[in-house]
């Protein structure tokens, strides 16, 4: 019998890995799930579990610990041992750049390797893998020393977005398209925070100074603030006070919120969420828009890949308007 393997680990890469059990027609389906112990991002992932059939679901934790890592490669091996007798046909994994998961992949004997969406981060895939930091190259010469499988792994792409030089199979969401029920529009915007200060993308005054811009920009609009999953809350809050804005906490994906929902906001804007892209497949009559800063608002580490993503944007037509 020939499986197929889903490797996630958030929930943006469940819908897509759902979404390919739908475009691919796959059976016998295994799910890994990688995790870190975060009870908060687990449960997220977890609700979307029931949207398909698994033949079976793994959770694997995912080392923090120096020590943890040392021995990840063996601790893997355990783990996966009930892997080794089946025959796996498809693998789908939904992240690239972690070692940890490259090791995973690697210790599976497959067929043929899809790469699922996971955010913005595959637009700059060929950069990624072409361009490997002193660092990153030092990190990875030490995990070989410790039986780390680190081979360069050749990915079709399915994917929503172009990417060069690489086999795409397109994703069009059809499943979750099909989940759609008619909406009640009204005037209000929803604002797709990011997690740009906690990852030292932009300092919390800038961020703060940026929103007091957009929020003029929908003045004539009420204006909530959907927090990410990652943003620290007491930053949320702190901005909420200071700028007279409500903001919302989802328990699952905006996507899934809003193909749930029976009223939806007339428009959705953010700086560069992934959800702006996927949201117009749902929600077609809502207005989207992006807000690119001034690169002197911007960590200068981050500017490349940022300004690639609004190329994409572009290309892709989407609004964008200069801040």
């Amino acid at each position: 019998m020939n499986y197929n393997v889903f490797i996630v680990s958030s929930p943006l890469q469940v819908m897509n890995a759902i979404e390919a059990v739908e475009h691919f027609k796959t059976q016998n389906n295994i799910l890994l799930v990688l995790h870190t112990g975060d009870k908060k991002h687990l449960n997220q992932m977890k609700k979307m579990f029931n949207f398909s059939d698994w033949d079976d679901i793994e959770y694997i934790l995912l080392p923090l610990k120096i020590v943890d890592k040392i021995v990840f490669a063996k601790t893997i091996n355990d783990a996966l041992a009930f892997m080794k007798k089946k025959k796996i046909e498809k693998l789908f994994v939904g992240e690239f750049r972690s070692d940890h998961v490259n090791h995973i992949v690697n210790s599976l004997e497959t067929q043929a390797v899809y790469l699922l969406d996971d955010g913005l981060a595959q637009l700059n895939y060929n950069e990624e893998v072409s361009q490997e930091s002193v660092q990153v190259k030092v990190r990875r010469a030490i995990y070989r020393l410790l039986f780390y499988k680190l081979k360069t792994i050749k990915y079709t792409f399915f994917t929503i977005f172009q990417i060069k030089n690489e086999k795409i199979i397109p994703n069009k969401y059809n499943f979750f398209r099909k989940q759609i029920s008619n909406k009640k529009i009204e005037n209000v915007t929803f604002f797709i925070g990011q997690p740009l200060v906690e990852l030292g993308i932009m300092s919390q005054e800038n961020y703060k100074n940026e929103l007091i811009k957009i929020m003029n920009f929908y003045k004539e609009k009420e204006f909530i603030y959907i927090s990410h999953r990652r943003e620290k809350i007491a930053n949320v809050q702190e901005l909420s006070l200071a700028l007279n804005f409500t903001y919302k906490v989802f328990d699952t994906l905006i996507e899934l919120e809003m193909i749930n929902a029976t009223i939806v906001p007339s428009s959705f804007a953010t700086f560069y969420s992934t959800a702006i892209v996927t949201l117009p497949r749902f929600i077609p009559k809502a207005e989207y828009t992006v807000f690119k800063s001034q690169e002197a608002m911007i960590n200068k580490n981050f500017i490349v890949n940022i300004s690639n993503t609004y190329k994409e944007f572009t290309r892709m037509g989407l609004k964008v308007e200069q801040l």
